[in-house]
């Protein structure tokens, strides 16, 4: 068992060795904010043309039955399509895959599993982001709607700050 520790520890230490100048940014979603979730999450910079997403929220949203509350948990990645240079990395189009389940404290589970494209814009530090995509709804356990396997519409915006 130290052995697989220890392998499993080298192995995340020469993977993440390059990745000290990469970028980092913790985000909100302003829109889920108003619908009454408050979000936080990271992007993490793993390559000039990829980065990995994680985001968790709580709240209650205005979409919601009364009195449910919701809690989210999001993974995803993006390529970046015309990466720029050090000081702009994870910045301008992209396409994004991700997953974001919902757990309501009724009991209920719900799902997005989708693909977007989207754009980053930088001001220093700041940066905003905004997507558009189609992905798989369910909601209450089952699928949204009678459409074809439930694809329907979807889209974010991210405000998010820089590490560097």
């Amino acid at each position: 068992m130290k052995i697989l520790a220890t392998l499993l520890i080298g192995s995340l230490a020469i993977t993440m060795s390059g990745q000290v100048e990469k970028a980092t940014e913790i985000h909100t979603r302003p829109i889920s904010l108003l619908q009454g979730v408050g979000t936080v999450g990271f992007e993490i910079q793993t390559s000039d043309m990829t980065s990995i997403l994680f985001d968790g929220g709580y709240g209650q949203s205005l979409i919601d039955a009364p009195g449910n509350t919701v809690t989210t948990f999001m993974v995803g990645t993006r390529l970046y399509l015309s990466p720029k240079g050090d000081e702009e990395s994870i910045s301008g189009s992209y396409i994004t895959a991700r997953h974001r389940s919902r757990f309501y404290n009724s009991g209920s589970y719900g799902a997005n599993t989708n693909m977007m494209y989207g754009k980053k814009w930088l001001n220093d530090r700041m940066s905003l982001a905004a997507e558009f995509g189609l992905g798989r709804q369910t909601l209450l356990n089952q699928d949204i709607g009678n459409t074809i396997g439930s694809v329907l519409p979807t889209w974010a915006v991210t405000i998010g700050l820089r590490s560097k």
